[in-house]
């Protein structure tokens, strides 16, 4: 069948990037695991892929989460129900993908072929370059300065007063419904993100199992 190979760049020191082959039809939250598992990081953030164009200018944007409707009642779309050839097509169509809104690590993620490949075979890690960095490397003074907040300095329990907010009013909503689904008792709908919470995932391997 037909797949696409992606190359998968971290914004980072360094040329470290990762060649994932992955099927046409699979839907973006597969492609979300299999950059995770290309560079070592752990599930549990949220995450946002975005179309761009040939400058990484972004334009439309797929959550993670299901994050209900618009005015019009018309879902928001979500990388469940998205699938790769809906929003690439030709070598060269670029994606932004950008995971745990508190550190920021974004990846610049474009289409480099269309090849054949057995259904069994994907998803896979084609070619990897650079050692990836520790997923927790980035924002580690950030975090220490909000538990510094949170404890009055004293090192002692953190105050619960909700999610610590960016500022940004699109990526604050997201926090607030991630904390109130956390924090305040919210269950996740039948078919949504938290499908795969249970499955122990280390390897592209598993992921394709899951198919």
């Amino acid at each position: 069948m037909n797949c696409y190979r992606f190359r998968v760049i971290i914004d980072h020191d360094g040329n470290i990037f990762r060649d994932i082959d992955i099927a046409q039809d699979a839907p973006l939250e597969d492609l979300h695991r299999s950059i995770l598992l290309a560079f070592n990081f752990s599930e549990g953030e949220m995450a946002s892929f975005f179309t761009c164009n040939d400058d990484w200018e972004r334009a439309d944007e797929f959550h993670l989460m299901e994050m209900g409707c618009n005015d019009l009642g018309e879902p928001f779309p979500c990388m469940r129900t998205t699938k790769l050839s809906e929003v690439v097509s030709a070598g060269g169509d670029k994606l932004v993908y950008v995971y745990d809104f508190m550190r920021m690590w974004c990846f610049y993620v474009e289409l480099d072929s269309t090849q054949e490949a057995a259904l069994e075979e994907l998803p896979r890690l084609a070619m990897e370059f650079g050692d990836a960095p520790s997923q927790f490397s980035k924002g580690s003074e950030m975090f220490a300065d909000i538990e510094d907040a949170d404890t009055g300095g004293t090192g002692g329990a953190e105050a619960d007063d909700g999610p610590v907010l960016t500022g940004d009013p699109e990526i604050d909503a997201i926090l607030k419904e991630e904390y109130e689904l956390k924090h305040g008792g919210g269950e996740s709908g039948e078919g949504g993100s938290d499908a795969f919470d249970s499955q122990n995932l280390t390897s592209l391997d598993d992921l394709e199992d899951l198919h």
